[in-house]
Order: structure tokens, then sequence, then C-alpha cells
């Protein structure tokens, strides 16, 4: 499941995780033993330019308990910080629920059962079964929503959960130090680009995803992003995403257009209008949205910021 991994866990809209998660719970896999690494992951830069300063790390949506403490710097640079922003507050699930009825499920009497080719069906059953989750819980979900629950469902199978994402435990260190903590966009905004699929590329969403789910080799594969991220290997995350966004698939396509091209330019616009105003911000965003030839990074190096890897 190398491409849903990816979309999840470093570029999918973080409100998805919020929504998501509460469709069902399901019981980690017990934690394989092992010593904390020595280095707890991610990759911070600073971007400057006459006078005004950012820092900026890459963040993993779900995660595990040994991901933290954060790295020394890391913790340096948020208590230096005026404030922090992210994505989306991860805690701010007002309108959440009104959202996900908008935009993730059906409201014209369809079902899920009345859209699925019988064979999806098939495939879709035992993996309800394995998280829990009964027909009845997702009848009214479109596609989309639907795949975005098996993701989350198997990677908190494998015991990387939500709750342990590095987006929430920056959301909770701000609020704990009375940091300002600022939405760089909506969940309106994200859930739209889910939104705008057609009913064929909702269904091709969820066959990619059951289809990844079940290959044992490509499930092994999206591992290596949490290595990766875990070792701030910039390089080896820039290769994935190219493997990623170079392919003919729907979801390759889909990450390109939707989760790169619509949303990175807002978020540089985003980090350049806080550190216009605030003294020395802490930004945290989807490691993937900071590599890459269209990356925030670039786009802010392109507006004349020195960027610099400070982690």
């Amino acid at each position: 499941m190398l491409r849903q991994i990816i979309v999840t866990l470093c570029w999918l809209p973080l409100s998805l995780l919020a929504l998501a998660s509460q469709a069902g719970a399901v019981e980690p896999a017990a934690a394989q033993a092992g010593a904390v690494p020595a280095r707890q992951g991610g990759a911070m830069f600073k971007i400057q330019r006459a006078g005004q300063s950012a820092y900026v790390f890459g963040t993993i949506h779900v995660g595990r308990a040994d991901f933290y403490p954060f790295d020394d710097k890391v913790l340096l640079a948020l208590q230096h910080s005026t404030s922090v922003a992210l994505e989306i507050d991860p805690g701010n699930t007002q309108g959440l629920a009104a959202l996900m009825t908008r935009y993730g499920t059906y409201a014209d009497g369809k079902s899920l059962t009345q859209e699925l080719p019988q064979p999806l069906q098939q495939q879709l059953n035992p993996l309800l079964e394995k998280y829990g989750l009964t027909p009845a819980a997702v009848a009214n979900m479109k596609p989309w929503l639907l795949a975005t629950v098996l993701g989350i469902s198997e990677y908190t199978y494998q015991g990387y959960l939500p709750q342990y994402g590095v987006d929430s435990t920056l959301a909770a260190f701000a609020k704990s130090h009375g940091k300002p903590l600022v939405e760089l966009e909506t969940a309106e905004r994200q859930l739209s680009l889910l939104g705008k699929l057609t009913s064929t590329e909702q269904l091709q969403f969820l066959q990619d995803s059951i289809d990844e789910i079940q290959d044992p080799e490509k499930a092994q594969r999206s591992l290596q992003l949490i290595t990766l991220w875990r070792d701030g290997d910039v390089e080896g995350l820039t290769a994935m995403l190219a493997e990623l966004t170079s392919d003919d698939t729907f979801t390759g396509k889909f990450v390109q257009r939707a989760l790169l091209d619509e949303r990175n330019p807002g978020l540089a616009d985003g980090i350049a209008k806080l550190a216009s105003t605030t003294p020395h911000p802490f930004v945290g965003i989807g490691m993937l949205h900071l590599v890459g030839k269209n990356s925030v990074l670039a786009i802010l190096r392109q507006r004349g910021y020195t960027v610099t890897r400070i982690y």
C-alpha cells in the first residue's frame, strides 16, 4: 500500500484523519520490541528573507509513542517560536460532521452497495471484518471516504495511530504553552478536493486502495516511508515522491493534481504571510509538501527566501 500510505501519512488533508478515525476503532498489532531510535524523525528548515524568518518542520500524520520526545533542535525552535502553524488544527472538530456529510456521504438516497461493482464488494468484505467495521457502518460513505477509512484502519492495525501524529503533538504543545495555533488551510478547502472526484474516480481510488492493502509486497514497502521520515532522508523521500507521481494510475495523477498543484502554492502563501507578521513562527506540514521540484520550499525559494536545513 505504498501509494495509499504516502497519501495518508504525509500528504492527505489532515482533516480526513480526524473524520475517518471516528468511523471505527481498531486494536493495533503488538509493536516489535527495540531501542528508541537515536533520531526522532522529520526534517526542519529555516526560511529567511529581509529580516523575516520561520521554522518549517516536515510532519507525518500518524505515529507511535516512540516518535517522541522531539529532537532537542526541534524543541528549541518550538520554545523560541511565538506561534505554531499547521495545515489545520486537528483538535478543531467543530463543523467536521457537517462537512463530512456534505462531501463524504450520500444525500440522494444512494448507498455504497448500489455504487460498488460486485467484484469490488467481494474484495471489501474481508477488510471490513479485519478492521471491525460492519457494512452498516460504511453504507452511507462515498468511496473516497471509505478508501481513507480503510487506509487509516490498516495503519492503526500496524500500530501507527492518528493520536500520535506529529501534527496532533504540535497542536498540543502550542496549547499547553499558550502559543497561538494558526491554521494554514481550512477543513472545507481540504475536503472539497475529494468532493470534486467523479463517481468513477472515487471507485478507482477505492480499488487502488484495496489492491495496495492486499498486496504483501507493497504493504512491506510502505514501511519504507516511516524509515525515510525517521531518518530525515529528504533525498529518499524526493525519489519516492517522483516514483508516485510519475506513474499512470489514478492515485498518482490525483496526488500530482490535487494534493500538490492545488495545495502547495496556498501553503507557501500562508507561510510567507505568517513570517511577515509574526516573529519566528514554527510551521508543521506534511513532509511530502517539502520535497520535489514543486514543493512548498521550492516555491518559497522562488519568492526570494533563503532555505537552510537545520535538522
